[in-house]
């Protein structure tokens, strides 16, 4: 048996002379537990909110994206390998420009986004219809479908036969100060549909239609695109499949993942997150170090244990080992306890959605109604590593004054 874990335990639960001394080692425990039960509460409402997010990007963002490195425009023909690689479902180009929209007596500034016609097995575009149908061309000619904010924005309706008018700039063409309006096309389109992702970047950004108007308005030829975007059958072999089309393509080209696509705001939400997690450590550590005074004065109460043990052979190490280990015990404990409650208050949270939203009512636009919450187990090792580390160094500190006694 370990001796100075024996004695430890002994001294964390016997009853002292000074009763003070329970009760501020309680509440030292207590401390610690709420604290990091807070740590695992707030961490896990940060991951919610990364992965309901993160979800609304997946429907419209591809499992791999291949785009330029230099340049904006590529030949599809550089990726005609795609189609016998195995690991890919379908994939389809891409061409993004912005353009000048007019409809009526409003305008405004948008991403037209020509797809090809295998999209719709790339997008499942039915889950983010609004009304309409999303319907790019037909032998009736091309069309458009704009998101829910646009639509809002420039009060579109889609079912008036009135379209859209698209002031494209052509690609290579220069601008003369004369005639200025000689380097843009004018196009009408008709719209057949309004999509909504929940996600004010994307519904007020994008107008799809097809690959081949999108060419036709910006002046490319008919093999180029700014992207491939891919959807593999196997998600879980995505790192291999993004490593095959990486080799093959050489270093002129991106091939991005979902992640890679957004990675600026998945940095923010990192930074932001860990941000968070060194303010409540700092706040933790204010609970952890109360546990210096009542180790303090439990050292000078086991005064006359400590000259016993020292006639019994233990040595200045050992007897520093016991306070050692019964200060970080209360820190351990209360590490325990602080997870196993934030554990059930996320259960608690994800089943039963017992914390709303301030002031969503019957607001549907957003996302959710509820504080969204997804434990990571890191994220718990973290948190318990540190409350012990922390136990440990602050438990340190009082059993200096052994010596002296």
């Amino acid at each position: 048996m370990n001796f100075p874990l024996y004695i430890a335990k002994r001294y964390l639960f016997s009853k002292k002379k000074h009763s003070a001394i329970n009760i501020i080692s309680l509440i030292c425990g207590i401390g610690v537990s709420i604290g990091t039960m807070a740590l695992v509460c707030v961490l896990s409402v940060y991951n919610g909110f990364q992965d309901l997010i993160g979800g609304t990007f997946s429907q419209f963002d591809p499992d791999l994206r291949i785009s330029k490195v230099k340049g904006k425009v590529f030949d599809t023909h550089e990726t005609d390998f795609l189609s016998t690689l195995d690991f890919v479902d379908c994939f389809t180009p891409s061409l993004e420009e912005n353009a000048m929209i007019k409809y009526g007596e409003s305008q405004t500034l948008l991403t037209i986004k020509g797809v090809g016609k295998d999209y719709s097995k790339l997008v499942h575009t039915d889950s983010i219809m609004r009304s309409g149908n999303f319907i790019l061309s037909n032998e009736r000619g091309e069309f458009g479908v704009v998101g829910i904010s646009t639509a809002y924005r420039l009060d579109i309706n889609i079912y008036q036969p009135q379209p859209i008018t698209v002031f494209a700039p052509i690609h290579d063409k220069n601008i003369e100060i004369s005639h200025p309006e000689n380097a843009f096309n004018e196009s009408d389109i008709y719209l057949t549909g309004i999509y909504s992702l929940e996600q004010d970047e994307i519904d007020g950004k994008y107008i799809f239609t097809s690959i081949d108007a999108a060419r036709k308005m910006f002046g490319y030829a008919n093999d180029e695109c700014t992207s491939i975007e891919l959807k593999l059958k196997d998600k879980n072999k995505l790192n291999q499949v993004q490593k095959i089309i990486k080799e093959k393509l050489g270093d002129d080209f991106l091939v991005e993942n979902r992640e890679e696509q957004h990675q600026d705001f998945f940095r923010m939400l990192k930074i932001e997150k860990w941000i968070t997690f060194l303010i409540l450590t700092f706040i933790l550590f204010i609970a952890v170090f109360n546990v210096t005074g009542s180790l303090s004065m439990l050292i000078i109460e086991k005064k006359n244990d400590i000259n016993t043990l020292k006639s019994l052979g233990a040595s200045t190490k050992q007897i520093k080992q016991i306070f050692l280990l019964e200060g970080w015990l209360v820190s351990a404990i209360g590490a325990m306890a602080g997870t196993i409650i934030g554990l059930l208050l996320c259960f608690a949270q994800q089943h039963w959605h017992i914390i709303k939203l301030a002031g969503t009512g019957d607001d549907t636009s957003l996302l959710t109604d509820h504080y969204p919450v997804s434990v990571i187990p890191t994220d718990l090792l973290a948190i318990v590593c540190t409350v012990w580390i922390l136990g440990v160094v602050v438990a340190w500190i009082p059993t200096s004054i052994i010596k002296k006694i």
